[in-house]
């Protein structure tokens, strides 16, 4: 069976991390919960740059400000941060190992979460609680297993 091209699993991927990004949790799990989205719009930034940028990001960031119903643009700007962030370190990802790239998916995504704080704090909706920097944690720890998911797309670059 042949495997669908990049431009076809780049919207499957972001609707499967979608569903597991909307997928209830029990409430003491669900501060741990992995930001998905994030890890596969920087695994597509880091693989297929071509296909993926901050326009890309910003919108996806819309999308999810809509589907979380939060404030209108936080996610977008967080994840436009993000993405520029990952674009320049594109060079540098392809040479690091597993776990370097883990650490650098823990920096990217603490970042993400940052610009979130201080937008909320602005907002006056801070959370002033650790668990809020978790997910960064839990994402760097699915991001072996989100190479593994998509090899085939990430040996083609």
């Amino acid at each position: 069976m042949r495997l669908p091209e990049p431009s076809f699993s780049i919207p499957l991927s972001f609707f499967i991390g979608i569903v597991l990004t909307l997928y209830p949790l029990p409430p003491i799990l669900a501060h741990g919960r992995p930001e998905w989205l994030s890890v596969l719009l920087i695994f597509w930034i880091l693989n297929h740059p071509t296909k993926m940028g901050i326009w890309t990001a910003f919108i996806m960031g819309l999308v999810m400000d809509l589907l979380m119903t939060n404030t209108l643009g936080v996610y977008a700007l967080s994840w436009s941060v993000v993405a520029y962030v990952a674009r320049l370190s594109i060079r540098k990802a392809r040479v690091l190992s597993l776990g370097q790239t883990s650490l650098l998916i823990l920096v990217l995504i603490a970042i993400g979460l940052a610009v979130r704080y201080l937008c909320y704090s602005l907002l006056g909706q801070s959370q002033n609680h650790w668990q809020y920097w978790l997910p960064a944690l839990t994402s760097a720890c699915c991001w072996p297993f989100v190479l593994m998911s998509l090899q085939r797309w990430r040996r083609s670059c």
